[in-house]
């Protein structure tokens, strides 16, 4: 049996000397100087790209008054579904929404699906976040020490959930006959 090397053990700051505002495990959002500066400007440039790439396409695109229906100016066809069984899929009205959300109308846009509004906001945000890392070379990222990836999944997938049986009450609601 060889020498044993003692490994460094990370200890948590003692309640008492830590500020009050501050978590115990660090901030959730870390700022840094990544290894490669070089990558990080290449992805960031990518993402900056792509993401205006999303919002000049929804820029271009006139919202359908339905709340649904916008991508037919892509030339995509109708929902299978819808046409199917006349309740929407869970991406029915995204292209309506992100087409409402960069002319900051975001109580049409939510109303046309909100995950949709959700997804354009954080396109947004991840086009100004690229901006960043290309100007100052810096990143942000979560500090996965305080966040469960599990339970981010879950909660995000949980809010799909909510945002379609939304759209389908709200279609429910335009199609139901006036008596």
């Amino acid at each position: 049996m060889g020498p044993t090397v003692s490994q460094p053990t990370r200890q948590a700051t003692p309640p008492a000397a830590r500020p009050a505002h501050e978590h115990r495990l660090g901030p959730l959002v870390l700022d840094y100087r990544p290894p490669s500066v070089g990558q990080a400007r290449a992805i960031a440039a990518v993402v900056l790209v792509g993401g205006l790439g999303l919002l000049a396409v929804a820029v271009r695109l006139t919202p359908d008054s339905a709340g649904m229906g916008t991508h037919h100016q892509l030339g995509l066809p109708p929902c299978g579904m819808l046409v199917v069984t006349k309740l929407p899929c869970p991406t029915c009205g995204m292209t309506t929404a992100f087409a409402h959300t960069v002319r900051g109308q975001w109580i049409k846009a939510i109303l046309a699906q909100p995950m949709g509004w959700v997804l354009a906001v954080a396109t947004g945000m991840a086009v100004l976040l690229a901006l960043r890392t290309l100007v100052a070379g810096k990143v942000w990222t979560l500090n996965w020490y305080r966040v469960s990836p599990t339970r981010l999944v879950f909660t995000i997938f949980a809010l799909f959930l909510v945002a379609w049986a939304f759209r389908i009450v709200l279609h429910l609601h335009a199609t139901a006959p006036l008596t």
